[in-house]
């Protein structure tokens, strides 16, 4: 991929490694933070949409006051796009993901946020109201950046044949200056765009706090959206697990889960208190954890570990699984806590205990391992598929490890195996570990007993990997078939049965007859939602054919 600039952008020769710099803490620290974030762009022009172009921006810690590196400051882009907001936590961490992408500079004292540039005037109400503005400008503009750039061969040729009719001239926008492309964005009417806009990848609900700074590298980094928590309790009085406690055997460390109020997004971290249903738990040192991890080599290194007779069934078959995706497995049954010690400490990619887990820790034939005894982890993904086992997987990522899938309370042995047969299947090919819970979570009814902790976007592999859904359209069938981002929103894809690429987190979909749905589902190779279930590819295009 060519990394030239176009005239008007700013650009760097060599990409900016983590280097850290200092900020007081308190709300002018955060907004010289935000603006120096920026850093980690290659580029302001329109190529920026593109991960390629993208850099991780340096690291920061909260000081007596600020410190920027020389080579840091160097590298901070100078825009004339300034955002102006009051001197609040919470205002300034909604606007963090678009002056960042923006490469604005931010700035405390406005009673009114507003962003303006020469040319470019605009004011943004209050919360709520400015966390939906703010989300839908860097929308607008990150996907008119990826209409209008040249990278390469990854470009999607149906959607940009749209700028003229929008009035946008892409070979005029590369070469103007970042103020002059926002002002031409800022002139597109929202409700001729606004349907062929891809669902953001991520959203991430971070508490206002000073405490929270230095996990805004990470958060813009992954391009995510930022909005204050707000969540309510969970009506637990129709949950199926009061009434099944009964069934199983020792006390767990059982948690109580909110139900977080979400926005539009394919995935969705909590930065706050309490612990959500339907959304991963990140921490600062998981993403630093993240950030010290390179890409594992092919074959992946797994290891499971079977501590429960009675879950044999997914012992079995998550061998299968790992034994048919050319995995290099290590198989244990019935280990001490000195052995289950050792194999979190030793190094490998994931880990898969399959057991019990008890308020003392994860159970062994001769008594129980906390993970809190542990000074240091290797394993740098994992799977407790064990009751009650988030605080362990807490444990675990604060050692080492990036990700890794727990429950929050007691489950039962059969949805048990079904999730954790499914999960191990897509997260080894490829599905970042969030993903992989959410489609493994189809499987039962019970979806609030599981999730992930650590860094959920997380992935083993650097494979682009769809889901597909399959649904009845009168005598016909419409399959969608989508890629998602995880974190690395702008790239493209093809769909098999489309000849052009389009961007990640965009559907292409298409009609078929009932006789070439088998034939359509055998090219695909991916999970797909039909009837609300999830199969794989091959599975239903045989029961297509019966």
């Amino acid at each position: 991929m060519s990394r030239g600039v176009a005239g008007g952008s700013q650009s760097v020769n060599q990409p900016l490694g983590p280097a850290t710099f200092t900020i007081p803490k308190s709300p002018e620290g955060v907004a010289t933070a935000i603006s120096v974030l920026s850093a980690g762009l290659s580029t302001t022009g329109p190529e920026r949409s593109h991960p390629g172009y993208r850099m991780h921006p340096p690291l920061v810690e909260v000081g007596t006051e600020t410190y920027v590196p020389p080579r840091v400051r160097r590298m901070v882009p100078q825009t004339e796009i300034v955002i102006d907001v009051p001197a609040s936590y919470d205002e300034l961490f909604v606007v963090a993901p678009l002056a960042y992408y923006l490469g604005a500079s931010v700035r405390i004292g406005s009673e009114t946020p507003c962003i303006r540039a020469p040319g470019v005037h605009r004011s943004f109400g209050s919360l709520p109201d400015l966390k939906y503005e703010v989300a839908e400008l860097l929308r607008r503009v990150f996907f008119l950046d990826c209409l209008v750039r040249d990278v390469a061969d990854e470009e999607p040729p149906y959607e940009r044949a749209a700028l003229g009719d929008i009035g946008l001239d892409p070979e005029a926008l590369r070469t103007a200056t970042p103020a002059e492309r926002l002002s031409a964005y800022l002139g597109v009417k929202q409700g001729t765009i606004m349907s062929n806009l891809p669902m953001w990848h991520l959203s991430t609900y971070v508490a206002p706090s000073p405490d929270m700074i230095s996990c805004l590298p990470f958060l813009l980094d992954d391009l995510s959206l930022i909005y204050p928590p707000d969540s309510e309790d969970m009506d637990r009085n129709g949950l199926l697990q009061r009434a099944l406690d009964d069934f199983y055997r020792g006390p767990v460390a059982s948690v109580d889960i909110v139900a977080p109020k979400l926005q539009p997004a394919d995935l969705h971290a909590w930065l706050a208190d309490d612990v959500p249903a339907d959304a991963y738990t990140p921490s600062v040192q998981a993403y630093r954890n993240r950030l010290a991890t390179s890409l594992p080599e092919t074959p992946l290194d797994v290891t499971v570990v079977l501590n429960d007779s009675m879950m044999d069934g997914e012992y079995e078959e998550v061998a299968e699984v790992y034994d048919d995706t050319d995995q290099t497995t290590t198989m244990h049954r019935s280990v001490t806590v000195d052995e289950l010690a050792q194999i979190f400490e030793a190094e490998s990619d994931f880990v898969h205990f399959i057991g019990h887990c008890e308020v003392g820790g994860l159970q062994c034939h001769n008594g129980e391992l906390d993970i809190e005894s542990l000074s240091s982890v290797g394993a740098r993904t994992f799977f407790l598929n064990a009751c009650g086992s988030y605080y362990q997987g807490q444990a675990l990522v604060e050692r080492g490890s990036v990700a890794g899938a727990v429950t929050l309370r007691k489950v039962l042995n059969k949805p048990a195996i079904r999730v954790g047969t499914t999960f191990a299947r897509l997260f080894v090919t490829g599905f970042g570990i969030e993903r992989a819970m959410q489609l493994a979570r189809r499987r039962i009814t019970m979806s609030t007993d599981y999730a992930v902790v650590g860094d959920g976007t997380y992935a083993l592999t650097d494979e682009k990997v769809a889901v597909a859904r399959l649904n009845k359209n009168g005598r016909n069938y419409t399959l969608n078939y989508t890629v998602s981002p995880n974190r690395h929103p702008g790239e493209c894809y093809y769909a098999p049965f489309e000849l052009w690429p389009r961007l990640t987190g965009s559907q292409a979909t298409t009609d078929l007859a009932p006789k070439d749905v088998p034939r359509v589902l055998e090219s695909l190779s991916c999970p797909v939602i039909h009837d609300g279930e999830l199969s794989w590819a091959e599975d239903l295009a045989n029961d297509f054919c019966q």
